[in-house]
């Protein structure tokens, strides 16, 4: 937790203070043994203790139909298909719940310290909508832009050599065709794909161990 920088230490109970407005939470433990014997231990925010949010917490998901069209085109235009999960994938991101809990034995050290939550842990109510504008946000990074149709399949124009097309370039007049009314450029490229399912992602690429190296 604390590589993560889920936790903001406010001092001991008896001398610290949690900030104004906050409210105590508890966390709980939760383990699993994976298919292959690997062991994982987990905490979980109590999130049922908080109130509920005024702001929505959807968090958007790829379609069963738009993940087949993924695959579909990556086929069609002979890219590698990579299907990955991301690790621990909600710490990446921080919480705007005003939360804290009062550190339990098992902390060591720590054991009755004020901890005021400033990651996405596990359990609180915003945590996948969190994770879902970070990975958002990287995927811009990359150059990647959301299908209208889908926006959870997230697109990105390629040259013919394996470059990305920037933007300027992607703008420019090109010979088009138009399809129901709407003219779409013609271009001596591909797009690359990337699906996203909170934390799980179908990735469609020349190059997908670049893409994962960056996500990385």
């Amino acid at each position: 937790m604390f590589e993560y920088n889920v936790f903001e230490d406010h001092g001991h109970r008896n001398t610290g203070q949690p900030p104004d407005g906050y409210k105590q939470i508890c966390l709980h433990l939760v383990y699993a043994c994976k298919h292959d014997g690997r062991r994982k231990a987990r905490i979980v925010a109590g999130g049922h203790l908080t109130d509920p949010p005024l702001e929505s917490v959807y968090s958007g998901v790829v379609s069963l139909r738009g993940l087949r069209m993924v695959i579909f085109l990556s086929e069609l235009n002979k890219l590698k298909v990579y299907q990955t999960d991301i690790g621990n994938a909600f710490l990446e991101a921080r919480t705007t719940e005003k939360v804290y809990v009062i550190a339990g034995g098992e902390f060591g050290s720590y054991k009755d310290h004020i901890f005021v939550i400033v990651g996405s842990l596990y359990g609180l109510k915003t945590s996948s909508k969190r994770f879902h504008e970070v990975l958002n946000d990287v995927l811009r990074e990359m150059g990647f832009f959301p299908c209208v149709a889908e926006p959870d399949i997230w697109m990105r124009a390629m040259n013919a050599d394996g470059t990305v097309m920037s933007t300027e370039d992607l703008n420019k007049e090109q010979p088009a065709y138009t399809y129901e009314g709407v003219n779409r450029p013609i271009f001596d490229g591909y797009y690359e794909y990337v699906a996203s399912y909170v934390d799980d992602l179908t990735i469609g690429s020349r190059d997908p161990d670049s893409i994962l190296d960056y996500l990385q």
